[in-house]
């Protein structure tokens, strides 16, 4: 079968819907850079310069509103070899709300900062619509991570797991 313009326009459609399905899967699941290197578009991966490194057997800082009980989370660390010693909790919102995020900055002792539900009136977010997304966009801070189940922040067992055992798999973050 001939291929005409028409046909052109709907293979378009159904592929552009396809690969945005399948980028937000990848995403969901938090392997993304995976997907766009397996399909050749690797060169859309952002990439952020950082002026400092951390240490690689740094603290995690785990702030915001949490259902997942402290014990669970210092269990679910330990299960990964990550001991309690090296965990910053700050599992509910009046904690997130007062946090001094200035003190993370170029800070080498701090190695990941995984983020749960928190207020966006947080203090020293500045010009930016919230502290993650300052954290995010300035230079100097450790790796973030938002905690995502669903369509918003939040903090599981199963999502705290896949992201430091991804963490740990990509060298990224020492046990």
């Amino acid at each position: 079968m001939e291929i005409t313009y028409e046909n052109l326009l709907d293979i378009i459609f159904e592929a552009s819907t396809r690969l945005h399905t399948d980028v937000k899967k990848a995403f969901d699941r938090g392997s993304l850079e995976s997907y766009l290197q397996n399909i050749g578009m690797a060169d859309l991966i952002p990439t952020k310069q950082v002026k400092h490194d951390t240490f690689p057997h740094g603290k995690i800082l785990i702030i915001g509103a949490s259902m997942v009980k402290e014990n669970d989370i210092i269990g679910c660390c330990k299960s990964l070899g990550i001991e309690k010693d090296r965990l910053n909790l700050n599992l509910d919102y009046e904690s997130a709300e007062k946090f001094k995020f200035e003190g993370l900055q170029y800070n080498p002792n701090i190695r990941l900062i995984l983020f749960g539900p928190i207020p966006h009136s947080t203090k020293g977010r500045d010009k930016y619509s919230s502290i993650i997304n300052k954290l995010e966009n300035t230079d100097g801070y450790p790796k973030i991570i938002r905690m995502t189940a669903g369509s918003g922040l939040k903090i599981t067992k199963s999502n705290l797991k896949a992201v430091l055992e991804k963490e740990i798999y990509s060298g990224y973050l020492s046990v």
